[in-house]
């Protein structure tokens, strides 16, 4: 095999790879084989057994590289052929890079990496090159190459995560709509590419709510034109702003959130004039000069009016919406300037509250009316009109008052809804636990895991840190970290029998005042499931783990193990100590000297529902509010529907206003 040694040294070759940023070295791999002419790019993530991402695969069909290429190619940062060119090999596509660094990207997918491509060379043999390199020596690759009997050209890179580093940002939920949203235009307009990524096909058009296309001037004297191409996006918060000479490429991307922060959108600004040097000066966005700068602040604009105009839209089809229902305030035309000024002022307001004004209908009818009456009496009023809506006595009106004093309405609001709305997630978890058609299609990692990651209140208002699905060595990651302790190097965590394990959800909290560290470990069990001595086995595993492993050796920290079921057999329930039976408490050693606290419990689904309920009754029996199982059901089919088995997300027709 042959070396090539980059023309930079390592530091220099480590900062343009920004190792910590895994998700644009994707992009980066990806547009490489765009620029080798590819109509198939897959993006493959593999894992290991604990589900840690081991190896990182970017296939291509594109035209590969050939062995007089190497040198040019991965033997200089810089002074790639894409910048003496316009256009890839066979003038197919317009080029995306031009700086010979995006291959470097990829040593933040991994500590090894390697690039396997089959192509034709100069007298048109076909053959197979092998491009290797290492983060340990990062500004030397070496390769070779040999004939080839493949039936297609392409390159497939490889990257090893070796070391182990955290790649999490690669299953992040908004790394699907990212990538979709960078390569949206050229996805649309060329038919012939398909991108994938572990799994999902990136197909902008089936996410498209609105798609719209703005020409505008800009310069000093309006003689520069431009566009900028508006995709509202169904689904997601993806907001981001490219800016790219053409309607394909778009290298430089911002935050959306300064120029919008309302709508799920991409926006792709395009001018011809955007070179290098105009790209690399766009970071300073207003302050940029020349064109540049003058390009930016007409397109923020361009972008900021159009979302004027379609929330104008939104409002006007949201009032026309409740004026079919029957819900809306004002049941005649306006008769005066001062009545059509009055519902000009509601319709601008009551739209720009949408997505705080409830879709049952009475309840929207209910702050559709407050809001109307807030509008035309004073402010200083409003107790009275809320008397005079909701008839307050006496005593509530002086505690409403009072309340008002000390904080705000929405606040009260904002509470007292997220006391009902626990009340019907409650109501709800009950139905897909122990109903006994839809209990069976509910899974405990497919179902129940997703949901209560954003439910973590069930077992505790204090956990703030939470992380899932993890291994033993993630927890003495993630419990070092709150110690302020280094957290690489660590010693892969066995359990007695040599198994790695991996649990549930596993949260955890400090408490500074005390210097403590507390941890709670679920480990969740699918409703058709009763836990038997296996389960309670498992469990005990991981306690003992945490007690005997040296990394978790300090007396600061406390770890609680639960083990939650439908129910549990006879030698399970002998197994909880007599003096523990109402919190199921089954392992509690006596504390030794620099040793953590631990604890194991086993609970019943049913139980802990009722502990929950117990703590919200003083809440919920003063709100007058007590959910049926099918507005709890109605509720947690709105928050979770695609976390649902798919028998469970169709719902009948519930009185909503839209």
């Amino acid at each position: 095999m042959e070396d090539l040694v980059l023309t930079a040294s390592d530091d220099h070759v480590a900062r343009i790879a920004h190792e910590s940023d895994p998700v644009r070295a994707i992009v980066e791999l990806v547009w490489n084989a765009i620029d080798a002419e590819a109509t198939s790019v897959t993006v493959t993530l593999e894992r290991s057994a604990m589900d840690a991402i081991d190896n990182v695969h970017v296939q291509d069909d594109g035209h590969g590289v050939t062995s007089e290429e190497v040198a040019s190619t991965f033997g200089r940062i810089g002074g790639s052929w894409k910048a003496l060119s316009e256009k890839s090999k066979t003038g197919k596509r317009y080029l995306h890079g031009k700086l010979g660094e995006g291959r470097l990207r990829v040593f933040a997918l991994g500590s090894r990496v390697s690039w396997t491509s089959v192509s034709d060379n100069a007298i048109g043999m076909r053959e197979q090159v092998t491009i290797t390199g290492s983060r340990s020596n990062r500004d030397r690759f070496r390769w070779d190459a040999s004939p080839s009997t493949s039936a297609s050209t392409g390159t497939t890179v490889t990257a090893h995560n070796d070391e182990q580093r955290s790649l999490s940002a690669l299953d992040a939920d908004e790394v699907v709509p990212t990538l979709r949203s960078h390569f949206a235009p050229l996805l649309l307009n060329d038919t012939s590419l398909t991108i994938s990524y572990d799994g999902s096909t990136l197909d902008p058009s089936q996410e498209i709510a609105q798609d719209t296309t703005i020409p505008f001037l800009f310069g000093a004297d309006g003689s520069l034109t431009a566009s900028v191409r508006v995709i509202e996006w169904r689904t997601g918060k993806h907001r981001a702003v490219y800016f790219g000479p053409d309607a394909d490429h778009f290298p430089v991307e911002t935050s959306g959130t300064g120029f919008d922060t309302q709508f799920t959108y991409s926006a792709y600004v395009t001018w011809d004039g955007l070179g290098l040097d105009e790209l690399a000066l766009l970071g300073l966005g207003d302050l940029a000069p020349d064109g540049t700068g003058e390009l930016w602040t007409a397109a923020r604009t361009a972008i900021r009016d159009h979302f004027n105009s379609r929330r104008r839209e939104r409002r006007r089809e949201q009032v026309e919406r409740w004026k079919k229902t029957g819900i809306y305030p004002y049941k005649s035309e306006p008769s005066n300037e001062t009545e059509r000024a009055e519902r000009a002022v509601f319709d601008v307001v009551s739209g720009t509250l949408v997505p705080h004004i409830s879709k049952t209908r009475k309840e929207a009818q209910l702050t559709l009316e407050l809001l109307r009456d807030a509008i035309r009496h004073d402010p200083d009023k409003l107790t009275t009109i809320l008397h005079e809506v909701v008839a307050l006595n006496d005593v509530d009106r002086d505690t409403l008052t009072k309340l008002l004093s000390e904080t705000s309405l929405s606040a009260i609001i904002r509470s007292a809804n997220m006391i009902a709305n626990r009340h019907k997630f409650l109501a709800g978890l009950e139905h897909l636990l122990f109903n006994p058609d839809d209990s069976e299609e509910v899974g405990e990692r497919d179902h129940l895991h997703k949901i209560l990651e954003h439910e973590l209140w069930i077992f505790g208002e204090s956990y703030h840190l939470m992380s899932s699905e993890r291994g033993l060595t993630q927890l003495v990651r993630t419990h070092l970290k709150l110690e302020e302790l280094p957290t690489k190097g660590v010693t892969p965590v066995k359990r007695w029998d040599g198994t790695s394990g991996r649990v549930d959800l596993h949260l955890a909290a400090q408490y500074k005042e005390h210097d403590h560290v507390r941890h709670l470990v679920i480990e969740l069990k699918a409703p058709s499931v009763t836990l038997t001595q296996t389960e309670l086995n498992q469990v005990e595993g991981y306690a003992n783990a945490v007690r005997t492993t040296p990394a978790f050796a300090t007396d600061r920290a406390s770890w609680d193990f639960m083990l939650i079921g439908s129910d549990y057999d006879d030698l399970v329930d002998d197994r909880i100590h007599a003096d523990y039976r109402d919190t199921g408490q089954f392992l509690a050693p006596a504390p030794k000297a620099g040793r953590p606290q631990v604890r194991a419990f086993v609970r019943r689904w049913r139980d802990l529902i009722d502990e929950n309920r117990r703590r919200l009754d003083f809440v919920t029996s003063a709100l007058e509010h007590d959910p049926s199982i099918v507005e709890g059901l109605a509720y947690v089919r709105e928050e979770y529907s695609d976390l649902l088995p798919a028998n469970l997300v169709a719902e009948p027709n519930d009185g909503r206003t839209e």
